[in-house]
């Protein structure tokens, strides 16, 4: 199974990222063979679109599920629509990665923020 993880670092030492749309990095682990691929979000800091770009960027790996600690609704529903669970998970990537192994996390079954949340105010000036 191929789990695409919202992830601060390259690594498994990383934590996991608060929101899977404005991640640094998406870590694909597959855990049959262990094998670890990074992707660099760069469409992180965008003002809009993100959590759409992301889901068209970790899609092409062939993932089966998501384990990150919000999704906006779009990601969400595209995720949905194409039978990938999505599951709640915070902490280190190594400790969340047990935790699915073992059953223990919680499927997330709705988005878990508004959209357009990720959106950076800017502040007016007068």
């Amino acid at each position: 199974m191929k789990i695409v993880i919202s992830a601060t670092g390259r690594n498994k030492e990383s934590k996991i990222n608060t929101t899977f749309g404005r991640a640094p990095f998406f870590l694909i682990v597959d855990t049959k063979t262990k094998e670890l691929k990074v992707i660099e979000n760069t469409a992180r800091d965008r003002p809009n679109g993100v959590g759409i770009t992301a889901v068209n960027t970790v899609e092409k790996e062939g993932i089966d599920a998501v384990m990150t600690a919000d999704i906006g609704p779009l990601a969400f529903e595209i995720f949905e629509q194409g039978g990938v669970k999505i599951y709640k998970a915070e902490g280190k990537i190594n400790d969340a990665i047990r935790l699915f192994e073992e059953g223990k996390l919680s499927e997330i079954t709705k988005a878990t923020r508004p959209k357009y949340s990720g959106l950076k105010q800017k502040k007016k000036v007068i």
